[in-house]
């Protein structure tokens, strides 16, 4: 073969490859961009913005497009290489005593070719387009529209053969495509976590706004024994004492029992009726408000949008028996989602308190689902058999301990001991966190 022959040769075959890595490129472009700019591109009047604009809206007829491409530049490179280089291959390693077979030099020119498709038609192109992926998108977008324009007949033409093969082996000739999971999403979240993305609050939140239709109102509940009530029996003297007490906008009412409550008295109704009949001339029937009564089991997603229909702030609990298991305010169900929300009357460490290196003072009726998230632990939370930390030792020990029992209660690498007592209930417990791995190689 003449030496003009070989070099124009050579110029169609990197011609060729850096058509594959023009098409790839563009691929990975238009794939990566965010797509929440084509509304700014819907009003631009560029023919760049136009094409643009009009691949995205056709993106199966794009993929094909660039498959078809990819795929004959390639194969015509190959072909190429293959046909003409082969020979004149063997023949330089005959010129230096080296004797090659045709088909040896074929298979090393085909790997040769394949090396630099490689690089230059694939990685370097998609590295790039992956850095640059907007303004390459915009670059190649009427190069690629008019491509689509021209090989329409032949992507149709292969659209249709796929469709007919299909059917000769019985497979669907449509793509039904699968939904994301909510696992992939929290996969998803994080990777963009370790990535930084976003920090550890932000990924807590999406975190929680999976939970949030999974949790049973009972588990964010303020239990009964902890509920503020007013008795109707009692006198003015009482029932504000009671309201000043408590520091709550909003109190059940009941009559002689929890069990029996009569309705909810809000703090802006007893202030209005005490300015106009004196705080010793409170009427508390007067004052109250049609409870919001709710099965204990309700999931919170639920319970949050009913509260929201029916303009309630407090919901009551209820077991199957009619009995009161306790209450949920809203702002119970935003906290599930934003984390705890302190005003200027709550005790911010009455529940939670560090008072040590890996040491910290907790109230026994704290969720376990708030003790993982403050201390980011992985405690049991689906347990039929307890719902907070009382209940979780309580559960372990296997009886109720009394105020004298000062063993300690070791879950995985946590251990508790138990502080205080009152009515048979775990008031304070001192939480030891040990080494995570340290535990494991001990068991």
């Amino acid at each position: 073969m003449e030496d003009n022959n070989i070099g124009l040769v050579l110029l169609l075959v990197v011609l060729l490859v850096l058509i594959n890595g023009f098409f790839a490129a563009a691929e990975i472009a238009f794939l990566s961009f965010k797509k929440s700019k084509l509304k700014d591109l819907k009003e631009k009047k560029d023919s760049k913005s136009k094409a643009l604009v009009k691949i995205s809206e056709d993106t199966t007829n794009f993929l094909s497009t660039i498959q078809v491409a990819i795929t004959l530049a390639g194969f015509m490179s190959s072909a190429l290489a293959g046909a003409r280089l082969s020979d004149n291959f063997a023949q330089l390693f005959i010129n230096i005593g080296i004797n090659m077979s045709e088909t040896l030099a074929m298979v090393i020119v085909t790997f040769l070719l394949s090396y630099f498709t490689l690089v230059f038609g694939e990685l370097v192109p998609k590295r790039i387009a992956l850095n640059h992926s907007y303004k390459l998108s915009l670059f190649s977008a009427p190069i690629i529209y008019v491509t689509m324009i021209v090989t329409r007949p032949f992507v149709w033409l292969l659209s249709k053969s796929t469709k007919g093969v299909l059917r000769m082996f019985g497979q669907k000739s449509t793509y039904s495509r699968q939904r994301v999971t909510e696992e992939e999403i929290r996969e998803l979240i994080g990777t963009g976590h370790v990535e930084g993305l976003y920090d550890h609050e932000e990924k807590q939140m999406m975190e929680n706004i999976f939970r949030f239709d999974d949790l049973p109102a009972d588990m964010i509940m303020t239990p009964r024994t902890d509920v503020y009530g007013i008795d109707l029996d009692d006198g003015p003297d009482a029932f504000l004492e009671t309201i000043i007490e408590s520091k709550f906008s909003r109190i059940p009412v009941y009559d002689e029992s929890i069990d029996h409550i009569k309705g909810i008295v809000h703090i802006k109704d007893v202030l209005i009726q005490a300015k106009e009949r004196g705080f010793d001339d409170i009427d508390i029937d007067a004052l109250l408000r049609e409870p919001y009564f709710v099965p204990d089991h309700v999931k919170i997603n639920v319970l949050f949008r009913n509260m929201q229909k029916k303009n309630q702030q407090l919901a009551i609990l209820v077991d199957e028996y009619g009995g009161v298991e306790g209450i949920v305010t809203i702002e119970d169900l935003v906290e599930e989602i934003v984390g705890n929300i302190y005003d200027e009357y709550d005790d911010k460490y009455e529940l939670f308190r560090k008072v040590g290196d890996n040491q910290y003072v907790i109230d026994g009726s704290l969720p376990l689902q708030d003790l993982n998230r403050y201390l980011d632990l992985t405690i049991e939370e689906d347990n039929d058999e307890f719902d907070t930390l009382s209940g979780l030792i309580i559960y372990e020990l296997g009886f109720i301990p009394d105020e004298d029992y000062d063993k300690p209660v070791v879950y995985d690498n946590l251990e508790f001991k138990i502080k205080s007592m009152h009515h048979n209930r775990i008031e304070k417990v001192l939480l030891t966190v040990g080494d995570k791995k340290e535990s494991e190689s001990a068991e």
